[in-house]
């Protein structure tokens, strides 16, 4: 039943529009990325003009503006200056540039007066070591500071190139240059490997650790840095060092990378006659349908359970999500979102029609992200199923993509989100009701350590349970 007799308010179908992983469109103040967006150029050989360093400058004006101004809470301008002046000279050493000689500095703590002695600082380093580093990969080191000392996985720098890709997956296209394989840190390990991929063509298998891209180590890199180096344009080659599971050495293994294209939505019975479905991201609303015809035609082909697979979810819009899980929780909260301003409001399920008539397992990982953790709180919080798995990545804000004038963008967290039931997920995670690891060795041999305990606990409980239509209890 739907638990709001009004329609949604003016701010609840605002946010149905603008927040979420996956959203592009948040705020019109600055101009629209251009709708091809390039890869970043090589740094030049010759010195820049002041044109350059002046163009380069503005969109890291405009992200210390909007870092100071939307951010879900008030910033310290000192701390973000700070951090981009500390941006640009990591960039610089590790250009090979020993430390620069320190700023003019500046009186005061305001925000224009510490804007002001930002600005000074990266004219300045911009037209001594153009040479060595491009005025406009200055400007990204300063902006990638700023939104690193954050410490918020939905604050972020956004290139061109990634924002042109941030685009196509809002779309629901996630088609990219690359090997094919997902993978998971702290390490760079193998999980899954796509079907005709380049890297399942090249033997990688699951299990599988990355540690090197063309000679260059990553193993003190993020999982989304392994992940930049081993994309690239369809046709080129990308050399691996690859610590293979089932010997724990190191081979090199070249690859060429092709167009990869996985739906968001894969469907299929397991044995034991058991549905499986598997659910990537929270895109855009042709998922919704996707699920729901795929548990609905499970059911009637006479499954005995659910297995709602969100491992390596990243998330998405909250506006999908939300109306997803009118198809599995029959009413009351779903999640809680806290503004700049304090002001607190909790959203309810609308139009609830629950699907299920089976016992459900909801698997989760440490990648299931943002809208995912939400969706797997509101699973456990209403007892519609049971979450088993790994506890999730506590990467829960509301945020927006604001694009920046050279066709970059901001990725920015302008909300704190809860559970329904109030609970604090970012930097906590969802904890599954089992804990399960994921056995990589096992894994190697085609054995899903979390998905045969789903299956284990689906049999157990489809032979003790009923699921009513309503989805109401088990």
């Amino acid at each position: 039943m739907n638990t709001r007799a009004n329609p949604p308010s003016r701010r609840q179908r605002a946010l149905a529009l603008l927040l979420g992983l996956a959203l592009l469109f948040g705020w019109s103040g600055l101009p629209a990325a251009p709708a091809q967006a390039q890869a970043q150029a090589p740094a030049p050989t010759v010195a820049a003009g002041p044109a350059d360093v002046a163009s380069a400058l503005q969109p890291l004006q405009e992200a210390y503006a909007l870092l100071l101004e939307r951010y879900a809470t008030p910033l310290d301008p000192v701390q973000l200056a700070d951090a981009a002046e500390q941006g640009m000279v990591k960039a610089l050493e590790d250009e090979g540039v020993p430390t620069p000689p320190p700023g003019l500095g500046t009186v005061g703590n305001v925000a224009s007066q510490r804007w002001a002695a930002l600005r000074q600082r990266f004219q300045a380093l911009a037209a001594r070591y153009s040479d060595v580093l491009s005025p406009t990969d200055l400007a990204y080191a300063a902006i990638r500071g700023m939104t690193d000392s954050i410490d918020d996985a939905h604050t972020n720098f956004i290139s061109p190139q990634q924002f042109e890709e941030e685009r196509r997956w809002e779309q629901g296209d996630v088609q990219y240059g690359g090997i094919g394989a997902r993978m998971r840190g702290p390490d760079a390990t193998i999980i899954e490997v796509f079907p005709d991929s380049p890297a399942e063509r090249a033997g990688l298998g699951p299990g599988d650790t990355i540690v090197a891209v063309d000679g260059r180590s990553v193993t003190d890199m993020k999982l989304d840095e392994v992940i930049d180096l081993v994309r690239g344009q369809e046709g080129t080659t990308v050399t691996l060092g690859v610590r293979r599971a089932t010997s724990g050495q190191v081979e090199q293994i070249n690859i060429v990378r092709a167009q990869v294209s996985m739906p968001f939505v894969s469907a299929r019975m397991l044995p034991g006659n058991y549905g499986y479905v598997q659910l990537r991201g929270f895109p855009e609303p042709s998922v919704i349908g996707e699920v729901e015809q795929a548990i609905l035609g499970q059911q009637r082909d006479g499954a005995h359970g659910i297995i709602l697979d969100l491992r390596g979810n990243g998330g998405g819009r909250l506006d999908v999500g939300s109306r997803l899980l009118a198809r599995f929780v029959p009413d009351g909260p779903i999640y809680q979102s806290v503004d700049r301003q304090g002001h607190q409001e909790t959203v309810n399920v609308q139009n609830a029609h629950p699907i299920l008539t089976v016992p459900l397992v909801l698997l989760v990982d440490e990648g299931t992200a943002s809208m995912g953790e939400v969706f797997a709180a509101a699973i456990q919080e209403h007892k519609v199923g049971r979450v088993l798995g790994t506890t999730t990545a506590g990467a829960v804000a509301a945020s927006v993509f604001l694009p920046l004038s050279d066709g970059s963008a901001l990725q920015l967290s302008i909300e704190q989100v809860y559970s329904g039931g109030g609970a604090l997920l970012d930097k906590v995670g969802v904890h599954p009701d089992e804990e399960v690891e994921l056995d990589l060795g096992a894994l190697r041999s085609g054995h899903d350590s979390q998905l045969e305990r789903a299956l284990s606990v689906l049999q157990s409980e489809a032979s003790a349970h009923t699921v009513a239509p309503t989805g109401a209890g088990r």
